[in-house]
């Protein structure tokens, strides 16, 4: 998936008719497609292991002792990993229709960005790393699925929202005439 993924049913929600998006009306499918796809920043991800490709490196292991890892740039990793943070929000704000655009924008814009965060604790070897290097594996990971569980409701919670309100008022829905009214 996307955030662009993430944008897309959410835009079709708002300009559906209330409460059809599901079933009768674009996008046509379960909100839980929305928590899915904003689950899975898959830009960022793509940059992310880019990025690591360039500021790490693997080094063998000699005799029994196994290969290693190493950061060989953790500022740049720092910021990458706050660069890669504000992108993920910034994918999100354009990618939705202006005129479609409400009050809980901010907490779904909020939602990739936490998703990121949580993969890379996910993750071994991350941009996380070079910001929060002390923490541990199995906090990382208990923190990870406490923050996706929290995700997913989230997300599926404001899908509901968006196919819970009227559409815009104006011809501009973005819908085919038989579905605007």
């Amino acid at each position: 998936m996307s955030t662009f993924a993430y944008a897309a049913p959410t835009n079709r929600r708002d300009a559906s008719p209330k409460e059809k998006s599901e079933k009768e009306a674009a996008p046509g499918v379960s909100r839980f497609v929305d928590a899915t796809a904003a689950l899975v920043p898959a830009e960022v991800l793509v940059l992310h292991a880019a990025i690591i490709s360039y500021t790490t490196e693997k080094v063998a292991g000699v005799g029994t002792s196994p290969a290693t890892t190493s950061i060989l740039n953790p500022e740049l990793l720092q910021y990458s990993f706050f660069g890669l943070i504000l992108f993920s929000v910034l994918l999100y704000y354009f990618s939705r229709e202006k005129k479609l655009r409400d009050k809980y924008d901010f907490i779904r814009a909020c939602i990739p960005p936490f998703a990121f965060v949580a993969w890379t604790m996910l993750q071994r070897i991350t941009a996380l790393d070079a910001v929060a290097p002390s923490v541990d594996d199995a906090t990382r990971m208990v923190i990870a699925l406490f923050l996706a569980s929290v995700l997913v409701a989230a997300s599926a919670k404001l899908a509901k929202s968006a196919d819970t309100k009227d559409p815009p008022n104006d011809d501009q829905s973005g819908l085919p005439d038989d579905q605007g009214q």
